[in-house]
Formats: structure tokens, C-alpha cells, sequence
């Protein structure tokens, strides 16, 4: 007898054998008492699991065959009908629950789809296993991915889809494909796949447009989208719709735009249809648009604001470009009405030119009258501040008077030819209530000031005696400046005779001037220039003559009027009328000239006359001048010293 050695011995004595699927023709027991051939082993392998009733573990298998059990393992794979394997690879599934298998995967293959992944996992079934059941099936099995149904249900299907996309052409519409909708359920996958293979089998898939959403399927007949397009570009150019957005009309219909440029471009080729922005809009409802405004233009009123009429019925992007090109229609329509019925814009409306003059016309008063009110006020300003405003035209003033309707009215103050129209019509308002202040200004300034410098003058002119002319031209010019001009002035501004603009600035100027002048010269220079710059023209010969007259019968008035203290007054009021009785003009002076200037008296006096003013001149320092004096004195005034 052989040892356990021995045989092992024995057994590496032979050369390698294998058969063409790798399972040696000899191998030793598990126990190791002997060897045991490949047909052997089969033959009891084979017995054992067609007997089995339950699953047999390939361990027990193993120790019941003692074989190895790598040899079990292999046995069972390379006879994938005989055994079937569980998803561990570890126990055989005996034939009756195999049958029974068979049988269960039979009827859910017959009913519908049947992931592989799960029925494995459900049944505890190798899939390598799985696969050698479906080849039981007689090539009746359909495998897809991971899934499993019979041909018969596939046919089902799309025997099933078929009717409804061939209804679908024959009606012309949309069919939606659902799953509840057809034999057991199915996978929108697999409903996708059985429709794409139905359309290409029946020439069918150029004629479809195939949207998926949400697990259902929507095929519509291209014949039916175009309709639907043609449809909504008859409204279009019709005027029943007012505007269409492309991009999502591109979005809507990709099979014959399959961007949004495409759809841009096409519409700019279509008659009756304008692109604005990413709209196409109807030029025939915008025409009708036209119509309306001009109806209510001319029905309902002068005034009408296109994007009201338009309203909510355009996306608000295009409006105002579509009340603009409307606008310029209307207006161009309206063209060859008589004046005052044609249509124009302003701002954002547009009315008639009759409207549009009528709110000139309010503009107009409101500048007349705000001229007005702030010459008025000018002229109530208690106060004779050289400093205060003059009158301004202001658009905002304007703006404050118009009345919350009047809309019109603000949007032509708004433009510039408006604005500086009635800024010309303030001051054209303005213009002559200034001339006539400033024409009683002239008048009154001539009288008081430019007659009284000019006699002055004149009478300075007289004195003989260069020291006593200097003397007195230095008093004058001092008169002049400080007291002459200044009073002159403020009874003006008092009497409210400064308020023109061009008065107020060129007495500035005049101010300004006689602080740096020096001398009755530089102060007629002054004067003549602000005569000529103020208009005020010198006083003629007949009104000096008058001046000098009214002068000379003032001071005799104050002369009948001094009393007895007055004495230097008296005497020196005296020489003046007398030297103005003698000479042109009349000299400004004051008591110390008196003396001086009846100097140049005496040869104009007879010597009695001259004795009695030189006996005044002493009684007058004194102030002992008697009534007689007096009286004498007022007598030989008056007579002229005659």
C-alpha cells in the first residue's frame, strides 16, 4: 500500500495535463489518500447538484467531492447552465429554485423592463448566473444597458408609440408620451429610444420636433410648428399683434431658428415689420396707434402724450423708441394742415402749433408780469440802497407762476429758445418802464445839478483876480463833490428816481470818479461823461438863463427874510446878487470872498452906491445892519445897482 507521501510523490511525477478549460485530468483527494480523475470528479459533481433541493455551499460541496474547493469553484463556472451561482459566489442554487427563477424572470420580462442590477440583488443571483437564465430565453431577450425585456414588449411599445405619432401627423398635433400612458411604465429612457427607432424605421424623424420635459416626451409635427410660426407672422404683419420677443420666439421655434441672430436677420427681411431692440414690432399696429393720437388730436383735444396711448400694450425698452418713430409720423401726416392745426413736439408730447402758441402766450404774460412785479417792488423798497437787486429775469420765477395743469407750459420753459424768448421779454418789458425813470432822473438832474454846476461855472469864470478865481474854484469843486452831487443824488433816490440799471451803475461809476478827481475841471470831465453815458443832454441857453433867474430870486427871498445877526450873510447874499447882475453866471462863495469880490464891483457901482455897501460891510461884521440897512440893501439887490 501506498502512504499519503507516497502518492503525493507519485502524483508530481506527472507532467502537467490540462484540458482546454484548464481543470487537470487528475488531481489528488483533499485528504490526500489518493488520486481521483477529472471524469470522476464531474460525474459525482453533477449527481450532487442535480439532486440538491437547496442552495449547496461549494465548501460542503468541496469536503463531500474531497476536492479542493478552487476546483469546486472552477467546476461551477465553466458549467454556467448546470450550476447557478449566488451574488457571493459561494453557494450553488439547486434546480428547483433555478426553475423557479427561470419562471419569475420569465413573467417580469414578458410585462416590461427588468434591471439586471436589481433582480440580481433581489434574488441573490450572480450576474454572470443572470446572464445564463436569459440565455434559456431563446434569443426572445432584448438587453439594453443593464436592462432586460422581451422583444414582444419592446414590439408592444412601439406599436403603441407609433399610433400616437402617426395620429399625430394625420391630425396635426402635439402628442405627449408618458410612461403612465403605456404598457407597464416604462423608463422615459427607454420610451426616448423606442421613439427614435420608430420615427427612423417609419421616415418619420425629419417630420418630428422631440422635446423632453419633466418624463414626458412632446412630438410635434414640424408641419404643425410651421403653421403656428406662419400664424404668429400673419398677426404680426397684420396689426393683431403688436410685437413679438425673438429670442424667445428663436427659443420657441429652433428648428428654423437656431439662434437668435437667425431670427433678427429673417424679420429685418419681412415686409410690414421694424426690429427694435430685440423685438419685432408691428409697423401696422403702430400705424393704428397713429391714427388713434391723430383722432384723438383732433377730436378730444390739442394735446396728447403717445406713450399714454400706448400704455402697458409694448415692452417698456421699446416704448419710447416707438413713441418717438410715431411722433415723427404723425407730425409728417399732419404736415400740410392749415398753420396752427399742424402737430409738434415738445418734450414728451406732442400737440398742436394753436397749443403750443397759447402756452407761449401764458409764458409771455407771466414774464410781463413778473417784470412788472419786481419793478414794482424796486420802486416800494423803503429803503434808497444803492446795493439792492436790480430786476433779474429768473426761469425759475417764471416756473413758480405756472399752474400745476400746465404741463405745456413747463416743458417749453424747460427749452433754451423759450427760455431766452421770455427772458427778451421780460427785459423788453422792463426797458420802458426804465427809460421813463430814467427820463425824469434827466430832467430832474439836469435842473438841480448839472444847470446849477453849469451857472456856477460861468459865474467862476467872471472873477477877474487869478488868486480869488483859484480860491473859489477849489470851494466850488469841494461844493460840488461833497455837497452839490451828493444831495442831488439822494433826493433822487428818495423821489425814486435811481431804479433804472443803467442809472444805478453808471452813478456808481460817476462815485468812483469824483473820489480820484482833482478840481472843477476833472469834475465837469466827470459830469460830461456820465451826461453822455446817462443820455442827459446840456441845458440850452433858455434854461440857464431861467436857472440863473430862479437862483438870483431865491437868494433875494432869503435876503427880504435875514434879520439883523445875519449880518455876513446878508452882506455877502448881497455882492453875489449883485455880481450876478454884472456878470454871467453866478459865483459860489462864501463870506470871506465877499470883500474880494466887491472889489470887482466897484467899478459897476456909482460911488455913492459903492460907499453904502462898503458902510454895510462894516455894520455887517458887527452885526449892527439896522432895518433900514436891510431894506436898503434888498432895494439896491433888486434894483441891481441901478
Amino acid at each position: 500500500m501506498f502512504s499519503p507521501s507516497d502518492v503525493k510523490n507519485i502524483f508530481a511525477l506527472f507532467p502537467p495535463q490540462e484540458t482546454s478549460d484548464f481543470i487537470p485530468q487528475f488531481t489528488l483527494s483533499s485528504r490526500g489518500h489518493g488520486l481521483v480523475t477529472l471524469q470522476f470528479v464531474q460525474a459525482q459533481f453533477r449527481g450532487r447538484v442535480t439532486k440538491s433541493t437547496e442552495r449547496i455551499p461549494l465548501s460542503d460541496l468541496a469536503s463531500e467531492l474531497d476536492i479542493d474547493q478552487t476546483l469546486v469553484d472552477q467546476l461551477a463556472r465553466n458549467h454556467p447552465k448546470l450550476c447557478l451561482l449566488s451574488a457571493d459566489r459561494k453557494h450553488i442554487i439547486s434546480f428547483d429554485e433555478r426553475d423557479a427563477l427561470r419562471n419569475t424572470l420569465s413573467g417580469l420580462l414578458s410585462s416590461g423592463l427588468v434591471t439586471k442590477a436589481d433582480f440580481a440583488k433581489q434574488y441573490d443571483v450572480w450576474l454572470n448566473s443572470l446572464d445564463a437564465l436569459l440565455a434559456d430565453q431563446d434569443g426572445e431577450v432584448l438587453s439594453i444597458d443593464g436592462y432586460v425585456c422581451n422583444r414582444s414588449y419592446e414590439s408592444a411599445i412601439s406599436e403603441a408609440i407609433f399610433s400616437q405619432v402617426d395620429q399625430a401627423l394625420k391630425n396635426v398635433q402635439t402628442v405627449n408620451i408618458k410612461p403612465e400612458d403605456l404598457p407597464n411604465n416604462p423608463s422615459t429612457w427607454f420610451i426616448s429610444r423606442t421613439l427614435n427607432q420608430v420615427l427612423e424605421k417609419e421616415n418619420f424623424t425629419s417630420q418630428f420636433n422631440i422635446q423632453e420635459s419633466n418624463g414626458t416626451i412632446s412630438c410635434t409635427p414640424k408641419q404643425l410648428i410651421e403653421s403656428k410660426r406662419d400664424a404668429t407672422l400673419n398677426s404680426l404683419q397684420s396689426g393683431a399683434l403688436a410685437y413679438l420677443d425673438l429670442q424667445k420666439f428663436a427659443s420657441d421655434f429652433p428648428d428654423f431658428f437656431p439662434s437668435f441672430k437667425d431670427a433678427v436677420s429673417h424679420f429685418q427681411d419681412l415686409p410690414n415689420i421694424s426690429v427694435i431692440d430685440t423685438f419685432a414690432v408691428s409697423e401696422p399696429w403702430t400705424a393704428q396707434i397713429q391714427q388713434d393720437c391723430i383722432r384723438i388730436l383732433e377730436q378730444e383735444g390739442s394735446t396728447l402724450d403717445v406713450t399714454e396711448v400706448i400704455g402697458s400694450r409694448l415692452p417698456p425698452s421699446i416704448v419710447e423708441t416707438v413713441a418717438s418713430q410715431s411722433k415723427d409720423a404723425i407730425i409728417s401726416a399732419l404736415s400740410q394742415k392749415p398753420p396752427g392745426q399742424r402737430i409738434i413736439r415738445v418734450g414728451h408730447l406732442i400737440l398742436t402749433e394753436t397749443r403750443r402758441d397759447g402756452a407761449l402766450d401764458e409764458l409771455a404774460t407771466y414774464a410781463t408780469q413778473g417784470a412788472h412785479s419786481q419793478w414794482q417792488t424796486h420802486l416800494n423798497d423803503p429803503t434808497t440802497n444803492t446795493s439792492a437787486p436790480d430786476p433779474k429775469y429768473s426761469r425759475d420765477r417764471i416756473r413758480d407762476l405756472i399752474p400745476p395743469t400746465g404741463l405745456v407750459q413747463r416743458l417749453l420753459l424747460a427749452t433754451k429758445p423759450v427760455d431766452k424768448a421770455l427772458e427778451e421779454t421780460f427785459y423788453n418789458t422792463l426797458a420802458p418802464l426804465e427809460s421813463a425813470n430814467e427820463a425824469d432822473f434827466a430832467t430832474y438832474w439836469s435842473d438841480r445839478c448839472i444847470s446849477r454846476y453849469n451857472i456856477y461855472s460861468t459865474g467862476l469864470k467872471a472873477v477877474s483876480d487869478p488868486k480869488v478865481h483859484d480860491q473859489l474854484a477849489q470851494l466850488l469843486a469841494a461844493y460840488t463833490t461833497k455837497e452839490l452831487i451828493p444831495d442831488t443824488l439822494a433826493k433822487a433816490r428818495a423821489q425814486r428816481l435811481v431804479q433804472s440799471r443803467r442809472t444805478r451803475k453808471n452813478i456808481a461809476r460817476l462815485s468812483g470818479v469824483l473820489e480820484t478827481v482833482d478840481g472843477v475841471a476833472g469834475i465837469a470831465t466827470a459830469l460830461d461823461k456820465f451826461n453822455k453815458k446817462q443820455g442827459v443832454e446840456a441845458p440850452g441857453e433858455t434854461t440857464l438863463v431861467a436857472a440863473k433867474r430862479a437862483m438870483v430870486e431865491d437868494m433875494l427871498r432869503r435876503l427880504q427874510k435875514q434879520k439883523a445877526v445875519d449880518g455876513p450873510v446878508l452882506f455877502l447874499t448881497l455882492v453875489v446878487v449883485l455880481f450876478a447882475r454884472q456878470y454871467d453866471g453866478v459865483v459860489y462863495a462864501t463870506g470871506k470872498f465877499a470883500p474880494k469880490l466887491l472889489k470887482q464891483l466897484k467899478g459897476t457901482l456909482d460911488k455913492e452906491q459903492y460907499e453904502k455897501v462898503e458902510a454895510w460891510k462894516e455894520a455887517a461884521k458887527t452885526n449892527t445892519l439896522s432895518a433900514e440897512d436891510r431894506a436898503d440893501m434888498v432895494k439896491m439887490a433888486e434894483a441891481g445897482g441901478d
